[in-house]
């Protein structure tokens, strides 16, 4: 099967090489006014919101593909109410926006709302080679899972691994965010040894105050001690402040010029808005 280039750094800039963004479906209409610090065919992920449509999601994957980019709508598993919901939205979503790529996700509804109880489901069903979708991206989970214990996480990927490689899908992996990188770097070294090589997108907060960026680490379960803000930088009498991931970055580039780790990329949620975390971008290059 094809794989992405290796990425090889150098120095620090060389860290953004291949970069992708998360973009919620209200942000996408400012992908166009940003695309001179966005590099044209970056990856921008569409996070799959319940408080969204449908018809929003294919909108925004339209508009994503418009700007130049390549559109990475989100599938959460058990928020689809059907097959045939899944292969109307996959339809238009192919049709509309050119969509080749998906990441899937087994969403929190609990029950299921339809046939679809987790990613494997959905892989497994053949919908996604019937519509023409030659690459999934799946989620990492670097720092554990409420729910299921290491064994549990790394039996489920080799479980998806085998499905996609039996139906010669392309394959990725995109990871939570996380303040610190060690746990991230731990964690990729025991994929690759267990002889999982595909591209890994690593999930970095962008620019946003303290007290937002520990909001979004309540809800997504990601680890956030005070021990942990310390290194990121920061202190818990600094929420009001507003902080960037220079130095988390900067780690990541003094790790990855390691070739070992293989091809692995930064993914940027920017929580305190698009805006902010291009202008970072544009910064940390310079």
């Amino acid at each position: 099967m094809a794989m992405s280039h290796a990425i090889h750094l150098r120095d620090r800039s060389d860290v953004l090489d291949d970069f992708s963004v998360e973009v919620t479906t209200k942000d996408t209409a400012q992908l166009a006014a940003l695309s001179g610090a966005i590099p044209k065919g970056t990856i921008i992920s569409i996070p799959f919101l319940s408080t969204e449509s449908d018809a929003d999601r294919i909108m925004a994957a339209k508009m994503v593909r418009q700007a130049g980019y390549e559109p990475l709508p989100h599938i959460a598993a058990r928020r689809l109410g059907s097959e045939a919901v899944l292969s109307a939205m996959l339809s238009a979503l192919v049709n509309d926006a050119q969509v080749t790529r998906l990441l899937i996700i087994a969403g929190d509804a609990d029950p299921s709302k339809g046939p679809f109880l987790d990613t494997a489901t959905i892989l497994r069903s053949g919908i996604l080679e019937n519509h023409g979708i030659r690459h999934v991206s799946i989620a990492g989970h670097p720092e554990g899972h409420p729910i299921q214990n290491a064994a549990m996480l790394n039996s489920a990927l080799l479980e998806k691994r085998q499905i996609m490689e039996a139906a010669d899908i392309e394959w990725s992996i995109f990871t939570q965010f996380a303040f610190a990188s060690e746990p991230v770097l731990a964690w990729i070294g025991e994929l690759r040894r267990l002889g999982i090589e595909v591209p890994i997108h690593v999930g970095i907060p962008g620019p946003a105050s303290v007290r937002t960026l520990l909001k979004f680490a309540a809800v997504c379960g990601v680890s956030a001690s005070t021990a942990v803000l310390k290194r990121y930088g920061l202190s818990i009498t600094q929420l009001l402040s507003s902080a960037g991931p220079d130095a988390l970055v900067s780690e990541y580039a003094t790790a990855l010029s390691n070739a070992d780790r293989g091809d692995v990329r930064l993914h940027f949620y920017p929580f305190g808005g698009l805006r902010k975390t291009v202008d970072w971008l544009r910064g940390y290059r310079t």
